[in-house]
């Protein structure tokens, strides 16, 4: 039941994108823009509370951000346990 509920929420979320949509936003309107000193704010949600936090750095700091979670991520997975039958 549980599987037919999931099923159909995401059959639902994907209906959007097959009916044809108005023009696509332009690329300059896409993510956070910098301002006057070349931070880029991005209000992210903070675990254990309702409200989200701003958080300002350079783009150069969230590019090396990215990086190096993408690199934690791939490091656990090459670490992963065998599992065994």
């Amino acid at each position: 039941m549980i599987s037919l509920v999931l099923a159909a929420a995401l059959f639902a979320a994907a209906e959007p994108a097959a009916t044809p949509a108005a023009a696509p936003a332009p690329a300059a309107e896409k993510g956070p823009k910098p301002n006057k000193d070349g931070m880029v704010c991005v209000k992210e949600a903070v675990s254990g509370s309702k409200m989200k936090s701003r958080i300002c750095m350079t783009q150069a700091e969230w590019d090396a951000r990215k990086a190096a979670d993408r690199e934690m991520v791939e490091q656990a997975q090459r670490n992963r346990p065998l599992q065994g039958n």
